[in-house]
């Protein structure tokens, strides 16, 4: 007890080794978002489906064949052009 208490005016000096303070309690780590693939895959499937549908009740057979090739082909140019990151998160 004489190690705790130093002659320096009122003030009270612990003589073992202090304990941390409870911080702030961390919450669960934050998760990783999962790649979010389906919105930029939806953006290329979603008019494509759309159109083979509607180029189908027209009865248009050419331009179900043509129309998803073109499809395919413009965004292989994009991805191309674009350094191929388009599926990177």
């Amino acid at each position: 007890m004489s190690e705790d208490v130093q002659n320096k005016g009122s003030q009270i000096v612990p003589g073992g080794v202090p304990t941390p303070e409870p911080g702030p309690v961390p919450e669960s780590a934050p998760k990783k978002q999962p790649p979010r693939y389906w919105i930029r895959l939806s953006v290329f499937l979603v008019p494509l489906i759309l159109s083979e549908l509607m180029f189908w009740r027209a009865g248009r057979l050419w331009e179900i064949i043509i129309f998803p090739i073109a499809w395919v082909g413009f965004f292989y140019f994009q991805m191309k052009r674009g350094g191929w990151n388009v599926f990177r998160p």
